[in-house]
């Protein structure tokens, strides 16, 4: 029994986490929902034990235990060989080893005989089904392979508690089948799971019971049946419930000029097997279209994006941005024309306070014009960080450090933003602000570009989709139309989810 008894947890202003209480029963698995930045990190990372003992909190109050025994009175190998925890940003727990080397560290650290280590260590790997990530670098995998490393390394030392902070995020829908199968198959293994996530439909089928986040303050656990159908209950958590009716296409206006271009792309990383990553991959974004880019994990998807911002050298083909040719320039010139997000802003932050990170984003380091501080602020107010302009972003919450990358790219009046995973996707305030965002750049003329495994935010919010696979683009066309397409039908993935009939639009209350 895992008991979370009466705790506070803050970081030097208004506790993320007020008097919650939750109680994880041996053999009933439990589900957390809330929305971006509603405490779900925090709680999972005091279920673990990771707050106070890894990260220091101030204020902090309240005990937790487990089997009776409280989390501070275990040590360190005793605590972190019962419970195991998989974080939201996985590059956390990462180091640049092979995969077979992560997944076997635990149970090397406790002394397992070798040859016992070696048999769980193939177990791991067949059942996770990545074979084909053997002898690969961590570091070189895609953000959706890492993550199912990192679950799988966690799962290898077969922990007490297993605690898993939004575990499908960056993960392809046959993926998240895979994760859910092996989970279900853990019962009777793992006495106690416990899982954050934002989409409950995501992990349905393993959950018994679900407690919603609001506000700092956490609801009784409940049966996942008896609220899954419901809207009311996510809504009031701040969250897109996991049946709601489909939204209506986005409106399509008479796209402008190109902004961006990519013919024949064929790059020098290159596959195990020698075949390169992307091999003839061409696509085209207009100003003022939203395209989504789908595709499975390590069908190459990062590698593009890298590409076309300089980061990734390329054999053949050729780039241009804003009708220019484009391969001769600089990343450094490109990012003046291009905005990158990243599901993790901390990989791209590096001023001391929000609002130089705005200005920097504006001026691209030159000096500052009369009118920049005003467009700073401006972008600031509209998308709620006045309050936070003297912050320090590394010290936002990872949702509020996505809403200042959306600010940024505004700002910046980039002709394409690259938007990756946005952590935006689920809860109804952030789901606003994408929106909010995309109007402004459809209206100025400018260029998104979402890559996501979300299905449906990619058939709510992007008119035009393209899929990646086998090294090319193997459709283009209306995001509506992709789910029908042949190119779409041979990854054997389900469609959007099915959506329930009914009164009102869930999806904009």
């Amino acid at each position: 029994m895992l008991d979370i008894n009466n705790v506070t947890v803050g970081f030097g202003g208004t506790p993320v986490l007020a008097e919650v209480s939750l109680l994880a029963r041996e053999g009933r698995w439990m589900l957390v929902c809330g929305a971006a930045g509603s405490g779900k990190s925090t709680l999972m990372m005091t279920a673990a034990g990771v707050i106070p003992r890894l990260i220091t909190a101030a204020p902090f109050s309240g005990a937790v235990s487990l089997s009776g025994k409280p989390l501070s009175g275990l040590s360190n190998d005793d605590l972190f060989t019962r419970v195991g925890i998989v974080m939201q940003n996985v590059e956390d727990q990462m180091w640049d080893l092979g995969v077979e080397d992560l997944i076997a560290m635990a149970l090397e650290n406790r002394g397992r005989p070798k040859a016992e280590i070696r048999e769980r260590l193939e177990t791991i790997i067949r059942q996770f089904r990545i074979e084909r990530l053997a002898g690969r670098r961590v570091l070189s995998l895609s953000g959706g392979e890492r993550r199912m490393v990192a679950i799988a390394a966690a799962l290898a030392a077969e922990p007490e508690v297993l605690v898993l902070d939004e575990p499908t995020t960056g993960l392809d829908p046959e993926a998240r089948q895979r994760l859910v199968s092996i989970l279900s198959g853990l019962r009777g293994k793992v006495p106690m799971l416990l899982v954050s996530e934002q989409d409950p439909a995501s992990v349905a089928e393993i959950a018994d019971e679900v407690a919603l986040l609001k506000k700092g303050g956490l609801t009784p656990p409940v049966p996942l049946p008896s609220v899954f159908e419901q809207a009311v209950p996510w809504l009031e958590a701040g969250i897109l419930p996991p049946t709601r009716r489909a939204s209506p296409q986005p409106s399509t206006t008479e796209a402008g000029g190109e902004v961006l271009a990519v013919r024949g792309l064929k790059t020098k990383l290159r596959r195990p097997d020698g075949t390169p990553v992307l091999s003839d991959a061409s696509l085209t974004i207009r100003g003022g279209e939203t395209v989504a880019l789908v595709g499975r994990n390590g069908a190459g998807k990062t590698t593009l994006f890298q590409s076309i911002l300089g980061l990734a050298k390329i054999e053949a083909g050729s780039i241009s941005i804003g009708g220019d040719y484009a391969d001769d320039w600089t990343p450094a010139r490109r990012a003046r024309s291009i905005a990158y997000l990243p599901q993790n802003m901390r990989r791209i932050l590096f001023n001391m306070t929000v609002r130089e990170e705005v200005m920097f984003a504006i001026t691209a380091g030159k000096p500052e014009g009369k009118g920049d501080g005003p467009k700073a602020d401006e972008a600031l107010a509209r998308y709620g960080l006045t309050d936070l302009a003297e912050a320090n972003p590394f010290a936002l919450s990872a949702r509020q450090q996505a809403v200042l990358g959306l600010a940024c790219a505004e700002a910046a009046g980039s002709l394409v933003a690259i938007l990756d995973e946005p952590l935006l996707a689920r809860d109804l305030n952030g789901r606003r602000l994408l929106e909010q965002f995309r109007d402004r750049a459809i209206a100025e003329g400018r260029a998104i570009l979402l890559i996501t495994h979300d299905l449906e935010l990619a058939d709510d919010i992007a008119s035009r989709a393209l899929l990646l696979d086998e090294g090319a683009i193997a459709y283009e066309g209306p995001t509506r139309a992709l789910w029908t397409s042949g190119a779409y039908g041979k990854l054997g993935w389900p469609g959007p989810r099915a959506i329930v009939e009914g009164e009102g639009n869930y999806a904009r209350p």
